[in-house]
């Protein structure tokens, strides 16, 4: 009789721990704890813990990156107190920053690498785990980039400017980039990079005779973010609508109190209501992880 596989308690736990913390901060909705504790469980119940571990780490970057100057952000978009708790994503909006990350850590777990030994499977190269890792990478960082760009880009002092124009246009715009959103792209996904090298480096001493693939980790991850990030504007500034409160001098956002109806409000640039945040972050999401496993692949 074969033996049932491991649980992984310790996993369980700390998917149970972030799953009632959301919960409990207001930031995420019942079914979407549910689906933050599927999430994180999947990833953390692993023979190897990088997959968890970018993962609790891009979240980790990017919750700090939306704290910074909250009071400078509120007065550029329209929403909800940015002191309070709010948001309350769904299970939607979870797994739309997560879906493709998730699949790779489950295929790693379940597929032909798990019967690996261990040493032999972390970046040590072969060829079935080398494309899984290079996946969760591609995701986590085309989601910490576009955070970066988004909570941190919108501070640049210089206005953004619109893709398909190339003129300035109010922060907050879709479809818009700055010379510092762009910056925060390259950083946000050469630190998911650093933490999965780092982890590696922890999990698997045997790779510590050779150092190089660290950096390659850094390099395609702020390639990766970066290509992530200027896919997310491209598609925000076509597929995304964007309205301007000409009153309050404002971007509508998603739980905007004003609406798009009001005589004050117009709307900025090309873009038709095709994709929400969401489903932008789901495209980007995938095609880089896609990327990814294309790099890793090789």
């Amino acid at each position: 009789m074969s033996s049932l596989p491991p649980l992984y308690h310790s996993a369980a736990l700390i998917a149970t721990a972030l799953g009632l913390h959301g919960y409990r901060k207001g930031s995420l909705s019942l079914d979407g704890a549910i689906a933050a504790w599927l999430v994180g469980y999947g990833h953390l119940a692993n023979p190897i813990k990088v997959f968890g571990v970018t993962m609790i780490g891009m979240y980790l970057i990017g919750s700090r990156a939306t704290k910074v100057k909250v009071d400078v952000k509120a007065k550029l978009e329209d929403g909800p107190d940015p002191l309070k708790p709010s948001g309350n994503r769904n299970w939607i909006q979870v797994l739309s920053n997560s879906l493709p990350g998730l699949l790779a850590a489950l295929l790693y777990r379940f597929g032909p690498a798990s019967q690996l030994d261990k040493s032999s499977v972390i970046l040590a190269l072969h060829p079935l785990a080398r494309p899984l890792v290079y996946t969760s990478l591609g995701l986590n960082a085309t989601i910490l980039a576009d955070t970066l760009a988004s909570e941190l880009g919108i501070l640049s002092t210089n206005q953004p400017i619109y893709l398909p124009t190339l003129r300035a246009v109010p922060k907050g715009t879709n479809g818009a980039i700055s010379p510092l959103g762009i910056g925060m792209s390259v950083l946000g996904g050469g630190m998911i990079g650093l933490i999965m090298g780092l982890d590696l480096l922890v999990e698997n001493p045997v790779s510590r005779n050779e150092l190089g693939w660290i950096w390659e980790l850094v390099g395609v991850g702020a390639g990766l973010g970066l290509a992530g990030s200027l896919l997310d504007s491209i598609l925000g500034a076509f597929l995304q609508p964007t309205y301007f409160s000409m009153s309050t001098n404002q971007i509508l956002t998603d739980s905007s109190r004003k609406s798009i109806t009001d005589e004050d409000v117009k709307k900025i640039g090309y873009g038709i209501n095709v994709l929400s945040n969401s489903g932008v972050n789901f495209v980007c999401g995938l095609v880089l992880s896609g990327v990814g496993w294309c790099y890793g692949s090789r």
